[in-house]
């Protein structure tokens, strides 16, 4: 039977997606991101109703301003810790103050529904859950193996925000229409715990400590993020962009509120439908992300914003929600390939022992324009009417994307190849289970040698202090028992590293060859993980049993 070829692509799409959940650390924490941005575009629903209740279409950009703004201001300090601390356990914490905050919510509620203490919990909630995003990302390039499971890794997460920003609403909408407000942060609560349990048990493995980190002043720590956005013009002209993308969906979520009361005339459930329309065509999106290239990301990145931004301006001219359903779907397919594409670019442009800072500064400016959005769509409605605020607010990111397009496209050119030491780390079965992060650090740290023929480059005997890949070349391995010679992609040294005891064999370089070494302490932290070592173990006692030497320490 013969497919052709939109077939062929979407298999591979599903099989990108298998690939991530059948890593159980990737499967966990893209269940726990579900948990979370389910939550948190209820809360976002059940909040926009609660405040235009309490106030109008004022309250309204009030309650959103008060929710993104602490965010803004406290995020890209508090990423710091997810750079000085595990990651996971950082995700883990954020999870549990995200829960806690709704359940205070659920508590003020239904003890009298006091509006400025349901507002100021917001604003945590909104803290946790600009959090739960840099470390989240950061936490990723920590667990896929490949830069293909990377970017399937970040289809997965787009593709689960999309389901969440489906679900939430939905949810939302239909509690609020049976039940009350207050019901909907209890689930919220709820879903965030489960979400707490699910991460519980993820631990990155092969994880290499930067020295820097525990070195760096509070000071150096907190703005090392900043720094890099200051000095790098690539990852500077994404988190802009991203930033400019945050404020127009900060506007469309007051806009969505007005267009519902003033233009449709529908009620507070329509709200939450014609939000998770966005989630509907994200989903969608999320999937034919995946199909993205590694080499070509920025190009899709721009075109994302284009269709970001040009199906807000036709809401005007078509006034009814159906049309709005479909229109918000499109939006809701570009966003997910402009997420996919941009963070998948910084996570391989920006350096692993900042990247949550980078990322934190990221959300930080992404939560305040959100919260600037929120509070300039009231007045632009106010000045010119719902409908031409839809047109204001959807040219913005074309014309943004027209001005940089030269820029992006020139970050698809020069975006860097993986260097050859990568591909030679990869084919060493005990590094397979190891992240594509502590992949890239151990390729850092390789030491390159030249060896002429005759030269023996370890003896029986000696004390071990590296470990070695052949990269070109041949070499003989003589042991009591064993002769037999390697070429490249062989890899030799590990038995006196693990078992601690002399080298069991003799090996020199039969022709000119090229080695890459690692020293003693990287290779031993790079195989301490369960996965690594097990593999590790299983490739000595093999080699151990070819050459008839004893395994015991000496």
């Amino acid at each position: 039977m013969r497919f052709n070829r939109p077939v062929i692509r979407a298999l591979g799409m599903l099989s990108g997606l298998g690939a991530v959940f059948r890593n159980e650390d990737l499967r966990r924490v893209q269940l726990a991101w579900g948990a979370a941005i389910t939550a948190e575009w209820a809360h976002f629903v059940a909040l926009g109703v609660f405040a235009y209740d309490a106030g109008g279409t004022f309250a309204v950009g009030i309650a959103g301003l008060i929710r993104m703004l602490p965010a803004a201001l406290i995020a890209p300090f508090a990423a710091s810790l997810g750079d000085r601390f595990r990651r996971e356990r950082f995700l883990l914490a954020i999870l549990l103050v995200g829960s806690g905050a709704l359940g205070a919510s659920v508590a003020a509620f239904f003890g009298g529904g006091n509006e400025f203490l349901i507002f100021a919990l917001a604003g945590v909630v909104g803290v946790a859950s600009t959090l739960i995003r840099p470390a989240q990302q950061a936490l990723l390039p920590s667990l896929a193996r490949t830069p293909e499971e990377l970017i399937a890794a970040n289809g997965a997460t787009s593709t689960i925000e999309s389901l969440g920003t489906l679900i939430g609403p939905l949810l939302a909408g239909v509690l609020i229409s049976v039940v009350d407000v207050g019901s909907v942060f209890a689930v919220g609560a709820a879903a965030l715990l489960v979400g707490a349990f699910l991460l519980a048990r993820v631990r990155v493995e092969g994880r290499i400590e930067v020295a820097g980190a525990a070195a760096e002043s509070t000071r150096d720590l907190i703005l090392a993020g900043y720094r890099v956005v200051a000095r790098t013009a690539k990852p500077r002209l994404i988190i802009a962009l991203m930033v400019a993308q945050t404020f127009v969906r900060g506007s469309l979520n007051v806009l969505i509120v007005v267009v519902v009361f003033r233009v449709f005339h529908a009620g507070p459930g329509a709200v939450g439908y014609l939000t998770a329309a966005i989630g509907v065509g994200g989903a969608f999106g999320a999937v034919g992300a995946m199909a993205l290239k590694g080499r070509r990301l920025a190009g899709p990145f721009g075109l994302a914003l284009v269709f970001w931004g040009l199906p807000l301006a036709l809401v005007a001219p078509w006034p009814n929600p159906v049309a709005a359903f479909f229109l918000l779907a499109i939006v809701g397919a570009a966003n997910s390939v402009e997420d996919v594409a941009a963070f998948t670019l910084l996570q391989r442009i920006v350096p692993n022992d900042v990247l949550t800072r980078v990322l934190g500064v990221l959300w930080g400016l992404a939560m305040g324009a959100v919260a600037l959005g929120s509070i300039s769509a009231p007045a632009l409605v106010s000045a010119i009417g719902p409908r031409p605020a839809f047109v204001a607010a959807g040219v913005i990111l074309p014309l943004l994307t027209l001005v940089t397009w030269r820029r992006l496209v020139e970050i698809d050119r020069t975006l860097p190849v993986p260097p050859p030491e990568l591909a030679l780390i990869e084919g060493v079965p005990m590094f397979a289970p190891l992240s594509l992060a502590v992949k890239e650090q151990i390729a850092a740290g390789l030491i390159r040698l030249s060896v002429p023929a005759g030269e023996v480059v370890i003896r029986a005997g000696d004390l071990g202090d590296r470990f070695y890949v052949i990269a070109d070349g041949e070499l003989e391995v003589i042991a009591d028992g064993l002769h037999r010679s390697a070429d490249a992609g062989d890899y030799f040294g590990e038995i006196a590293l693990l078992r601690d005891m002399p080298r069991t064999a003799t090996v020199r370089a039969i022709v000119d060859s090229t080695l890459y070494a690692l020293e003693r302490d990287a290779f031993l932290q790079a195989v301490t993980g369960n996965s690594s070592m097990r593999a590790a173990n299983a490739i000595v006692e093999a080699r151990l049993a070819a050459t008839g030497a004893s395994g015991s320490p000496r």
